[in-house]
């Protein structure tokens, strides 16, 4: 898809689980929005036939909600909309007037089933007609001061609607629409965090950072990742379970960690069980887990399309970027006792080098920041088809 650029921006809920995706229309990296109706329409057009044609639907957001903008063209033409209401919600845009015909339009497709929502919304008594029709609002909490925020909460909350703050940038940002009573979250906060307490680590979660420490020195042999990995029972029964299944597809079967490590190699295998040991951290949600897995295989994709070595490094510094996430604590405390060489470590804390590069490119691409999409010589379309990839895999390891 040479002419057209997906975005994917995670909407969260009030348990911080991916509620649904919103999938941006774009033209192109550098064309981020459209300059006039008809190139907006035929983005439209092309994205979701991109979407549910080529791509398919499962693949971009899985079972989750996928958010489409529609452009005015698209609400009032009865027929220009040719896709199911399952999994769909339909964003009405801040620039498109509230006339009859488009009141007329939105009921319409409400009796089909399709989910509604009003984007960027500044609250207007002359929509009072459009609420009944509306199941979610999307607030803009940068074009509002907090009073105003507070005031629109208020308001909006007589009706039977969900409520949406998008453009959230920071966890103060968060935590003022979370104590609100704000039903979903969009914005950067997740993916760029900042931890603002601190308190000791949990026993489970001590003994996991122990475990990294092993598999990410190069100075531990076949005998040590062994014991460690075997130290954990339900690590090492999924590790022998994942290399046994399908997902390899080896001729034989693999008794043992040590035959693990042997046959996938030793790097590989410390990235498989650092993933696995990840996800042991049952008070995180799945998602963040899915988040780690999803940024350190297109990490790692992008360096094999741009033929560097060694791959592993891309792929843990993607797995490792979240680490702040799951651990709840800063970045730089959680890698201290790791022993991680100077790359890795430059790119988790700095962004710097090619392994940093790798990891903002990968960043970007999660908060759908067009314009800081870039990678050695990759095109738009290098880029799409590894973060799709890079989500079917981490869905089909998960389920593993």
């Amino acid at each position: 898809m040479p002419d057209i650029y997906v975005g994917r921006q995670p909407i969260y809920n009030k348990n911080l689980s991916v509620f649904g995706y919103e999938l941006l229309f774009r033209s192109g990296i550098k064309n981020v929005a459209a300059i006039d109706p008809f190139s907006a329409d035929g983005a439209t057009s092309t994205t979701i036939i991109n979407t549910f044609l080529e791509i398919g639907l499962e693949r971009l957001v899985g079972n989750r909600y996928a958010f489409i903008n529609l452009t005015e063209q698209f609400l009032l033409e009865e027929n220009s909309l040719p896709i199911s209401p399952k999994q769909v919600i339909l964003e009405i845009l801040e620039d498109i007037p509230i006339t009859p015909e488009l009141l007329e339009a939105v009921e319409r497709l409400s009796q089909k089933g399709f989910i509604i929502a009003l984007d960027d919304y500044i609250y207007n008594p002359a929509h009072k007609p459009l609420m009944k029709m509306v199941d979610i609002i999307k607030i803009d909490i940068m074009q509002l001061s907090q009073l105003e925020i507070i005031q629109h909460v208020k308001i909006l909350r007589e009706y039977d609607i969900k409520l949406l703050a998008e453009k959230i940038e920071t966890i103060d940002e968060y935590e003022f629409c979370r104590k609100l009573g704000f039903d979903y979250y969009q914005g950067y906060f997740l993916s760029k965090p900042r931890i603002i307490r601190s308190k000791a680590l949990p026993t489970n979660k001590i003994a996991i950072l122990n475990l990294l420490a092993v598999l990410q020195n190069p100075n531990s042999d076949i005998e040590e990742l062994e014991e460690a990995i075997s130290f954990d029972v339900s690590i090492s029964y999924r590790i022998l379970k994942l290399i046994n299944s399908s997902f390899f597809s080896f001729t034989r079967e693999v008794e043992s960690v040590k035959q693990a490590i042997v046959i996938l190699g030793r790097k590989q295998l410390s990235s498989w069980a650092s993933m696995i040991a990840l996800s042991k951290m049952e008070d995180r949600p799945s998602e963040m887990i899915h988040l780690a897995m999803v940024r350190g295989k297109m990490c790692e994709m992008l360096a094999e399309k741009s033929a560097l070595k060694p791959l592993e490094s891309f792929f843990t510094v993607g797995l490792f970027s979240a680490l702040d996430i799951l651990m709840e604590r800063d970045i730089e405390s959680v890698i201290a006792p790791l022993p991680l060489n100077d790359e890795v470590e430059n790119a988790l804390l700095k962004h710097e080098g090619l392994l940093g590069d790798a990891l903002k490119c990968t960043l970007a691409y999660e908060i759908a920041d067009f314009e800081n999409i870039h990678f050695q010589k990759l095109t738009e379309e290098d880029f799409f088809i590894a973060n799709v990839e890079a989500v079917s895999w981490a869905n089909m390891a998960m389920d593993v």
